[in-house]
């Protein structure tokens, strides 16, 4: 069973225009977690919640591979690979 130990925080993510992040995924250690807009990878250490690398796709990259939709952690957390509406990209 799990119990609530603290109240819930707001992360200031720092995301370029009016974009709302819509995808947040844990590594498999629960050591990071990615956030995800249509534009943006941010990556950030769980405790406490520190923002390592954001990461923001260029216009003409956005046109040709398309929108940010879902990020998988590697099994050992060395990589995030994420998958945009046209293909699939793998990012350190």
């Amino acid at each position: 069973m799990y119990f609530l130990t603290g109240w819930p925080r707001r992360l200031l993510c720092p995301l370029k225009s009016e974009e709302e992040p819509f995808h947040v995924q844990p590594s498999s250690q629960r050591f990071y977690f990615a956030v995800l807009s249509e534009t943006q990878l941010s990556v950030w250490f769980s405790r406490p919640s520190v923002l390592i690398v954001s990461y923001i796709e260029s216009a003409k990259a956005s046109s040709q591979f398309g929108f940010y939709q879902q990020a998988e952690w590697k099994q050992d957390d060395s990589m995030i690979a994420v998958a945009v509406s046209n293909a699939v990209q793998s990012l350190l």
